[in-house]
């Protein structure tokens, strides 16, 4: 009896987070752009490793700083195909990452990555674009361990851009950091924790999940 009084009252507090939750803070909008001035063609630059010394790292697209560490060599590739896929389900077209690849061969990858506003500018000049997509991957640490238990989580930090072509200036900019908490550590996260299964994710997963909430402000054409 004493057990299931214990079940209820963790399962209540449960629906009291959840509910908090929703209520809490106020629904983000995406930001509107014009239809006369852009349109829907975009240049996706693709993701860059950004290593930093310490726990910092500085974007060199913004110049902020964000939490960095260790970066597995598939981040790069997996997050600029997650990136593109999420802007074609949105209905944006992007110029063919095998075109924009080669362009930058031509221009030398070193020297591109170095300036990624100047070569935004070049590559929209290039593919007739207004809008270039940029994004920076801070650290991409995978998991110790298994879905049921680990030694050290999944850590995943990145940020994403929209800039302008013509000025260089960004239009909108988010990021992304996660470094998954047990339910214990952190019940706030209670949604999260149910839409995963109450397992340990890997860093892909959290990629993705990172990635579809940045995308889900990302601006829109009216």
């Amino acid at each position: 009896m004493k057990r299931w009084k214990e079940n209820w009252i963790v399962l209540a507090l449960l629906l009291l987070v959840i509910f908090l939750g929703g209520c809490s803070g106020e629904e983000k909008h995406p930001v509107s752009l014009s239809s006369s001035v852009y349109s829907n063609k975009l240049v996706v630059l693709p993701y860059m490793a950004v290593k930093a010394k310490g726990s910092i790292a500085t974007c060199p697209i913004c110049g902020k700083n964000n939490p960095a560490g260790p970066i597995s060599p598939e981040a790069e590739n997996v997050l600029t195909d997650m990136l593109i896929t999420g802007l074609e389900r949105r209905g944006f077209v992007t110029v063919p990452m095998e075109k924009v690849r080669e362009a930058l061969i031509q221009m030398g990858e070193e020297s591109a990555r170095k300036k990624p506003i100047e070569t935004a500018k070049i590559l929209a000049k290039r593919f007739k674009t207004k809008l270039v997509v940029a994004g920076a991957v801070f650290e991409y640490k995978n998991r110790e361990g298994s879905s049921i238990g680990v030694e050290k989580p999944a850590v995943v930090s990145f940020s994403l851009h929209l800039i302008e072509a013509k000025s260089g200036r960004i239009l909108w900019e988010d990021k992304y950091y996660e470094s998954q908490k047990a339910l214990s550590e952190d019940i706030t996260n209670i949604g999260k924790f149910l839409k995963r299964s109450g397992k340990w994710v890997t860093a892909r997963r959290i990629a993705y999940d990172g990635m579809n909430k940045l995308l889900d402000d990302f601006p829109i054409f009216q």
